[in-house]
């Protein structure tokens, strides 16, 4: 049984309108058909690490001379 959106009236499960409202009820049920099976898409890789940047090398600092 289908009940009506509009004023809850049971319905045949083919009936497309209320017959009590008239309101529409959906498509009557047909038998669904299942899609043909899909293969399932690849996950997509992983995000790279960023690499780490570099160390700064230290300079030595220049000697001073007197």
């Amino acid at each position: 049984m289908r009940s009506c959106p509009a004023c809850g009236t049971a319905n045949r499960e083919d009936d497309d309108f209320c017959g009590n409202c008239g309101a529409y009820l959906g498509w009557s049920t047909e038998p669904r058909r299942t899609p043909a099976a899909r293969e399932p898409e690849p996950a997509p890789a992983p995000a790279p690490a960023p690499e780490p940047a570099p160390e700064p090398v230290p300079q030595p600092e220049p000697e001073q001379r007197s």
